[in-house]
């Protein structure tokens, strides 16, 4: 995200709470508007990744401050909970 963003850092957060692992990532960068082609492959892939298993991912700008958001949602498989 770093990379693209043009953000000096960015804040990842993890956290795993009943069969669920959530990852979210956030930049105070310049977000998709400042990207050539911002509609390339990256986002598109994560979301079907998310999606093949069953998780939930958004990603878009931050509504307050600026920067970009991307979140994930994943369950995680009932035979690592145990």
């Amino acid at each position: 995200m770093v990379r693209h963003s043009g953000a000096h850092s960015c804040r990842v957060s993890i956290d795993r709470r009943q069969g669920d692992l959530s990852l979210e990532i956030t930049d105070e960068g310049r977000g998709l508007s400042g990207l050539p082609d911002a509609a390339g492959y990256g986002l598109t892939g994560m979301r079907e990744r998310a999606a093949l298993l069953h998780g939930e991912f958004t990603a878009g700008p931050r509504p307050q401050g600026g920067g970009f958001r991307v979140a994930a949602r994943l369950p995680i498989p009932a035979a690592a909970v145990e």
